[in-house]
């Protein structure tokens, strides 16, 4: 029997207002629906009043009682969409509190009957509840994404937008995790046009797009995400938002050098996750906490990650960094004993990272047991990506167990410097139009470095190579056509070596670099993705007929300080070339739709650099006609007619001065 049409309502009501980060209203509302389905005896809205009072409570962190009602819900159904709703919470709670691999049998169990029962909507939210409740703490981040896909899928395919935020912010989350920036920013930028004004959806997006930013170098910018996030996370009360909010600020202090903040931070964030006994959390929160103290016990300039030291003893402390040691060290070793008593593989090889780091740094025996297991797990489950987040402390260890007497501890570093490869370093942004500037992902490379050794000559080289790689023998005749072959060869060397020092500045001497390739007498540049280079960008935009943006990205001359080198005046020429063409182009279409204001600017701003061009000029009268200055139209006539006499002994041609003589002709006197 179907339940009540009034405890139907009150359930509906509870859901809209659950859905949208009212939590208070939407408990009190589930505890009416239970009530009246108690007294009506009815099983079924007994059933759904406990799920959906639950719902309530699993939101609030109140695993136990939701763990209880959904327990006590089954009792009530039989194999029906309910029964699977109950089976999901279940999963839920128990992955949130308990054991991952209980939790995975009622993910399965409620995955299963929700197809056998064709309950589409219980299946979108249990696949998404394994990616995240599952899958992301165990660190299978592939399997994350994975069923994550699947539940976004369902939900497009079946018109449940109001579903889809939910694994779009997973898979936001899981992207940025593993460094794979450039999809996040897509995915998040779907997310986008799914948010609902003041949900803790919303409080999770900005959260998210604080953590990208944060990459990114704005700190500034990435702390008002955060506190909006916060603000969010307060305001509904949810209690993984709760966390990760305070942990994104943990880490964007850090960044800006206040590590007092940020460890009071990641101690706020486990102090929420320890309440609601939200384990996986608490993990995340210890690691960031020891990670903090480790830092703050750190000799030396304290001001960002790039000035942390390095050697291959790991990083330097002192006698008075007891304390600060000591409290890193228990949160890390509590890290390590949570996850793997929960099975969060990828956290656990974080905490044994740092953890050998800090116990490395103090000559403090376990180091090599830590690094050993953190090795391991890197290297089994693909988180090399690790290495490059946590470099500060990963590039020392590498370094110091590359070439140690234990054979499965050198061999281990090879293998990990083989598949750190593979991991896309950060995105280069090159601007070359007006200036030569050079940025790694939000740090911008030091000009000093770039210029030392010819390092910036040989990048410029590269990049207006279409391929972006050069044989010894075309970089020699380019930059050193005047020197001898052992001379040039030392040359390339420096240069090759400058430049790999001016991209990776921390990366250890022996460790392959990801921007540079060289190997039998050839240098290649790599650009990973979301890399941009503006003249690349700049020609791309002309071929498309888009304009404005071309005229954009067009700062000036290609490699101004380079204006006397054979090798860049071709590449410079071609492009101012299309420059002109791309203003020329512009005026004409900008006159076409009636914006004569903006063709009159791009005529003008061609004939600074050509006076003598007389299609800019003939665009440039009927854009002053359209503007009813005829006087500014007689200006440009004349000024293009003293130019060609000037300076190349002709007149212009007929189609300009038959408009100029239609001009005249009423005003003898003009």
């Amino acid at each position: 029997m179907d339940p009540p049409a009034s405890i139907n309502e009150l359930i509906s009501q509870s859901r809209a207002k659950e859905m949208v980060g009212d939590l208070a209203a939407a408990l009190e509302l589930a505890e009416q629906a239970l009530a009246a389905a108690r007294v009506a005896g009815a099983a079924e809205g007994i059933a759904a009043s406990l799920v959906c009072l639950a719902t309530v409570h699993f939101r609030l962190g109140h695993y136990d009682r939701a763990r209880e009602q959904a327990t006590e819900a089954l009792a009530h159904v039989g194999e029906t969409p309910l029964r699977a709703q109950a089976l999901l919470l279940l999963g839920m709670c128990a992955t949130e509190t308990d054991n991952l691999a209980r939790g995975e049998d009622y993910y399965r169990q409620a995955i299963d009957l929700s197809r056998q029962v064709g309950d589409v909507r219980t299946l979108v939210r249990a696949l998404h509840d394994m990616a995240a409740g599952l899958y992301m703490p165990r660190g299978q981040f592939d399997l994350s994404l994975s069923a994550d896909q699947e539940a976004l899928h369902l939900a497009r395919q079946h018109k449940m937008s109001e579903l889809l935020r939910f694994p779009l912010v997973m898979m936001a989350w899981v992207l940025w995790r593993t460094g794979r920036r450039t999809q996040a920013w897509a995915v998040l930028d779907e997310l986008s046009r799914e948010l609902v004004p003041g949900s803790a959806t919303e409080g999770y997006y900005y959260c998210i797009r604080g953590d990208l930013t944060q990459d990114e170098g704005a700190l500034q910018e990435a702390l008002g995400y955060y506190e909006r996030a916060r603000l969010l996370a307060e305001t509904t009360g949810d209690p993984g938002l709760n966390v990760l909010v305070r942990l994104g600020l943990s880490r964007c202090r850090y960044a800006v050098g206040d590590l007092a903040a940020a460890r009071d931070w990641a101690g706020d964030a486990l102090a929420v996750a320890t309440r609601l006994g939200y384990r996986h959390a608490q993990i995340m929160a210890l690691i960031e906490r020891g990670r903090t103290s480790a830092h703050l016990s750190l000799s030396g300039d304290l001001s960002s990650q790039e000035n942390l030291s390095r050697s291959a003893e790991g990083p330097a402390y002192t006698a008075a960094d007891t304390a600060g040691l000591t409290a890193a060290e228990a949160d890390l070793l509590a890290a390590v004993e949570l996850a793997r008593t929960l099975g969060a593989t990828f956290d656990l090889a974080r905490a044994q990272l740092l953890l050998a780091s800090v116990l490395r740094g103090q000559g403090r025996p376990g180091a090599d047991q830590a690094w050993r297991e953190a090795s391991r797990l890197i290297r089994e489950n693909g988180y090399a990506f690790l290495l490059d987040q946590e470099r500060w402390a990963a590039f020392a260890l590498l370094e110091a167990y590359l070439n140690h007497p234990d054979p499965t501890l050198a061999e281990g570093c090879t293998v990990l410097l083989e598949q750190m490869c593979s991991v896309p370093p950060a995105p280069l942004r090159i601007l070359a139009l007006g200036r030569f500037e050079v940025w790694c992902g939000a740090r911008r490379v030091e000009p000093s470095a770039l210029r030392r050794r010819q390092a910036d000559r040989l990048l410029g080289l590269l990049l207006l190579t279409p391929s972006h790689s050069l044989a010894f023998d075309e970089v020699a005749e380019a930059l050193w056509p005047d020197k001898s072959l052992a001379a040039a060869q030392t040359a390339f060397h420096h240069a090759t070596s400058a430049l790999r020092r001016a991209l990776e500045p921390d990366l250890p001497d022996k460790f392959p670099s990801r921007y540079l390739k060289v190997e039998e007498g050839r240098i290649s540049l790599q650009l990973p993705p979301g890399s941009s280079v503006d003249f690349e960008e700049f020609s791309a935009h002309c071929r498309r007929r888009a304009w404005s943006s071309a005229l954009s990205l067009y700062g000036g001359d290609l490699f101004p300080d380079f204006i006397y080198d054979d090798w860049t005046i071709m590449a410079r020429q071609q492009l101012l070339l299309r420059y002109q063409a791309a203003l020329l182009a512009a005026a004409e279409e900008h006159l076409e739709h009636g914006r004569a204001h903006e063709a009159l600017d791009a005529c003008l701003r061609l004939l600074a650099l050509e006076p003598w061009h007389e299609q800019a000029v003939l665009v440039g009268m009927h854009a002053c006609l359209a503007l009813h200055d005829r006087t500014g139209a007689l200006r440009l006539y004349r000024n293009l007619e003293q130019a060609l006499r000037t300076e190349l002994g002709i007149a212009p041609q007929a189609e300009v001065q038959a408009l100029y003589h239609s001009l005249i002709r009423p005003d003898s006197n003009a």
